[in-house]
């Protein structure tokens, strides 16, 4: 399997010491799925860097959590993002998602 170019910069920052982020991969799935609604679960785990599976259950936690809502259209998926449900830590529950993901897509 080819890996993305994402891939190789997180693995290449992990190799010089970098082992966090700063963001979740649940907010990574977000910031993906906001971007191409449309995306298959196999191409949302490549931008992320994450495995399918991985990016499965990220999914089903985002739906039960309430954050996004998927309508199946023929083969595919297309997801529904909830951008004015509050973030989960209490430090930010005054924030939305949607808050954070126009902040992350288009800067401060």
């Amino acid at each position: 399997m080819k890996q993305t170019a994402a891939i190789r910069d997180i693995e290449t920052d992990r190799a010089h010491g970098g082992s966090w982020l700063f963001l979740t991969n649940h907010m990574h799935v977000l910031a993906s799925i906001s971007r191409a609604p449309d995306a298959t679960i196999r191409q949302t785990a490549t931008r992320v860097g994450i495995s399918e599976r991985a990016a499965a259950q990220i999914i089903k936690d985002l739906e039960e959590g309430g954050y996004l809502t998927r309508t199946r259209i023929g083969r595919r998926n297309q997801y529904l993002l909830h951008r004015d449900l509050p973030l989960r830590h209490p430090m930010h529950g005054h924030r939305t998602i949607g808050e954070l993901l126009d902040c992350l897509n288009h800067g401060l």
